[in-house]
């Protein structure tokens, strides 16, 4: 099981396959493993590219700080970076989903030299993680002695489904209490590397991707039809747009 030391902090990641390297980037309160492995993802793009997942610090086999000033975007999509140095690697095909997704937009714009095309799957404006308190309550939530002692219904479910799957509640309270707002990209230049949003037509967490559009040069969107936030990734029509995707992508 590899592992490298990102500023302090061990970060685990998968790495299958050979070719044309692809770097996957994991929603919040899972791991590599879950997200890209259990759904078929991995294998399927295995066949054809090296496929780097890391867990995301305070994820999976990753080290799992309690503290804040440990996540933000600039840690979290340092450790993809100081990734690709510690591998080697110049240019490789993103993708990222929910969480993951937003990483993979600070890369885009930080660091756009390192990315040939960049997938942005669960991901959008304007959703329901956009009102305004909801990653602290949803912080809060996480924290709470009793989980019936939860009120709203959002932060009630991430408390059930982290919980369920085994994670430590301190470490995703901290990374979901430092992930900031999002920057304003209308203040930036347009993205130029060319990016697919790929999202379920029933996903109500994350809003629209086309209220996005303006601000990528060459962007598309796929909606996969009856999916939702949970079940887009499991779907084979998720994985063969991607796979469509990269194969054309540029150089």
């Amino acid at each position: 099981m590899p592992y490298f030391d990102s500023r302090g902090v061990r970060i685990h990641y998968e790495d299958q396959g050979e070719g044309a390297p692809v770097m996957l980037v994991h929603g919040f309160g899972t791991d590599a493993r879950a997200h890209w492995g259990d759904s078929g993802l991995i294998r399927f793009l295995a066949a054809r590219y090296r496929v780097i997942a890391p867990d995301a610090r305070g994820h999976g086999r990753s080290d799992k700080p309690h503290r804040r000033d440990h996540y933000g975007m600039r840690n979290l999509s340092g450790d993809i970076v100081r990734l690709l140095d510690h591998l080697g690697l110049r240019r490789t095909l993103l993708a990222g989903y929910s969480m993951g997704s937003r990483i993979c937009l600070e890369l885009l714009v930080d660091h756009p030299e390192h990315f040939r095309a960049a997938v942005l799957g669960g991901f959008g404006a304007n959703g329901a993680m956009s009102i305004p308190g909801q990653r602290e309550r949803i912080a809060a939530a996480l924290l709470a002695d009793d989980p019936a002692s939860i009120a709203d219904d959002l932060p009630r479910r991430f408390r059930r489904g982290v919980e369920a799957a085994g994670n430590d509640l301190r470490a995703l309270a901290a990374c979901m209490g430092a992930e900031e707002v999002m920057r304003d990209l209308s203040a930036l230049p347009r993205v130029r590397t060319p990016v697919l949003f790929l999202t379920g037509t029933r996903d109500r967490l994350v809003g629209d991707p086309r209220a996005m559009s303006a601000f990528f040069e060459d962007s598309r969107v796929v909606e996969i039809e009856g999916g939702d936030h949970l079940s887009a990734p499991t779907d084979p029509r998720f994985h063969q747009a991607i796979g469509e995707f990269f194969a054309h992508a540029p150089a």
